[in-house]
């Protein structure tokens, strides 16, 4: 029997994989009148589309729960499903894969790959951290705000896999250790500092750290804090590139599976119209949340800090003499100092291509923000015939990333004879670090989506959830974030989105609630994911190189995932409320449902 057990254990997910769809089977034959569905249907006879669209969403759902199957291949299933059964033809479900918010994604990972290609990144992590300073609690501030602000423009993870290795040379030069040699190397083009610079300095800081019977203690001591602060700055990475995320619509994955749930619906009924320019009102909001988190860690890490150490009493006061513990503390913070800034001179001068890249990425963003400014015309006004997109402008990016030389010297015409031109970004770099996964998941939840709206399966749900109208719309609103922040803790934040962002859509209008009332505060609690390693891949990379346990993620996250979400209800039921006069909106043909 032992044999057995084990055996069914190791291949538990084939099992789970024919299991689950026999299970479900019985949806296959519920019968209805299309008119008990929606209101609005024209066909009044018996059928079952809606519930063979529930079939494949509930397949799709709890694969993607368990990965029983890779997420990119689970997000396969509905261009297989749905047509076998009658739901929606090929042709169709193919279309949903490739969007114009997974065109506009596809061409903002693109862009960010450029700026890993050219080590653009690297460069401002370096010189943002030199500025900021060298002392523990303002390094974490470095770190986060370097973190949040790369997230918001490129891939968590990727931004997670550069900082993990510059931040373990930091805690290995600011405790007087050398860089650990058995540690895996971070991902995609990061490179850590020399080992040769750093166990230099190891050795020089080494030889005034004579130990003596009593420095035992203090050795003893050291080691703690090196954990401790090593765990702070671990969390400081993965917490910001969360955060960070949230911060603009390309962000992330569950922002662009917002803009598309929500792209065919009236926001701007009340003046307010959601678009690029637009969707940067939740840059405050992820700004307060980094702050709530940059208080949260140094407390949990060093306590109350040291009132002669805050920014304005520390400007008025008088200097003092320091005590032994603090000059070892300052020539600490000196030699991390010098090691940022030895690293950032190793990059040398600002390069052309480093140049060439920063103006398309500056330019692109550009492009969405002016696209359509609400406060003034946008450029897409000026051109007649077509509706231009935001997409269109990602495209544009890629394509000069492709056609501007990354040397000077062929635009002013002084290359060696016989030498190939080569561009800001090659091919083959993309398609090594492209994370065509995340493509596949998104298309996947639109086809998902589309799916439930075209067999009326999203009308359904409506009707069914209609009954939580006797709950105050903040009760609501509370509970949705919950248990959003609990499903997303061992769910794919993009997967979540897919299926929770569609439901609450149809939730809205059967409530008569704002549609963005519900939508925003889940899309971005999405993210909100801090407490384990499965959570958030920014989480894994962390709890990895980290030598983090389970308990110190949870320990650390529950607070903060309750932290986040508090803040952001707040704000929705109070600034939202006076941005976009949730109380006023009315939906045209109210009596669909």
């Amino acid at each position: 029997m032992a044999a057995i057990g084990s055996r069914l254990l190791q291949n538990w997910k084939l099992i789970f994989t024919i299991v689950l769809p026999l299970v479900l089977l019985p949806l296959l034959f519920i019968e209805y009148e299309d008119a008990a569905i929606c209101k609005t249907a024209s066909n009044h006879g018996p059928s079952n589309v809606a519930f063979k669209a529930a079939y494949v969403i509930l397949i799709v759902a709890i694969f993607w729960m368990v990965e029983a199957l890779p997420l990119a291949v689970t997000s396969l299933l509905p261009l297989v499903l749905f047509p076998f059964l009658g739901v929606r033809d090929s042709s169709s479900v193919s279309a949903s894969y490739m969007k114009e918010t997974n065109a506009m994604f596809l061409g903002g990972l693109i862009i960010a790959l450029a700026v890993e290609y050219c080590n653009l990144h690297r460069r401002i992590a370096l010189r943002v951290m030199t500025i900021i300073g060298s002392s523990p609690i303002r390094l974490m501030a470095g770190i986060m705000l370097t973190t949040m602000f790369l997230s918001m423009w490129m891939s968590n993870t990727a931004t997670a896999a550069m900082m993990v290795p510059i931040v373990l040379a930091i805690v290995d030069e600011l405790h007087n250790t050398p860089v650990a040699t058995d540690r895996p190397e971070g991902g995609n083009s990061s490179k850590r500092p020399s080992k040769q610079m750093s166990l230099e300095m190891g050795a020089e800081f080494a030889s005034t750290n004579q130990l003596t019977s009593q420095q035992s203690l203090e050795d003893l001591e050291l080691e703690a804090k090196l954990i401790k602060n090593k765990k702070m700055y671990m969390f400081a990475v993965a917490y910001s590139a969360n955060i960070g995320g949230t911060g603009v619509i390309t962000g992330t994955g569950p922002n662009l599976v917002f803009q598309d749930v929500i792209k065919n619906v009236d926001v701007g009924q009340n003046g307010k119209y959601l678009d690029m320019a637009s969707c940067i009102i939740n840059t405050w909001r992820m700004l307060l949340n980094i702050f709530v988190a940059f208080v949260y860690l140094t407390f949990q890490f060093h306590g109350v800090p040291n009132w002669r150490y805050w920014p304005l009493i520390s400007l008025c006061s008088k200097k003092r003499t320091l005590n032994s513990e603090e000059q070892i503390e300052r020539v600490r913070e000196e030699k991390v100092a010098k090691l940022l800034m030895s690293e950032y001179r190793k990059l040398g001068p600002m390069t052309f291509h480093e140049m060439g890249v920063g103006f398309v990425f500056f330019t692109t963003v550009m492009l969405w923000l002016f696209r359509d400014p609400r406060f003034m015309p946008g450029w897409d006004e000026q051109i007649e015939g077509a509706e231009i997109g935001d997409a269109t402008a990602a495209m544009l990016g890629v394509m000069l990333l492709f056609i501007i030389p990354k040397d000077l010297s062929f635009i002013l015409g002084t290359a060696k004879p016989g030498k190939t031109p080569e561009a800001l970004l090659d091919w083959k770099f993309i398609q090594k670090n492209l994370p065509w996964g995340v493509v596949l998941l998104l298309g996947g939840g639109f086809a998902l989506s589309d799916s439930s709206d075209a067999s009326r399966l999203s009308c359904w749900i409506g009707q069914q959830l209609a009954n939580l109208d006797s709950l105050p719309n903040p009760v609501i609103l509370i509970i949705v974030m919950v248990l959003t922040a609990l499903v997303t803790e061992v769910c794919s934040n993009v997967a979540t989105a897919n299926v929770i962002l569609p439901i609450l859509l149809t939730l809205s209008r059967s409530l008569g609630i704002h549609p963005l009332y519900l939508t925003v505060p889940a899309t971005v609690t999405c993210s909100y994911a801090f407490m384990l390693p499965v959570a958030t891949p920014p989480n894994a990379i962390v709890f990895a190189a980290g030598d983090l346990r389970i308990r110190d993620m949870v320990k650390a996250g529950a607070f903060l995932n309750l932290s986040c979400t508090i803040v952001f209800f707040l704000v929705n039921i109070s600034y939202g409320e006076l941005l976009f006069n949730y109380s006023g909106y009315i939906y045209e043909n109210a009596t669909a449902f």
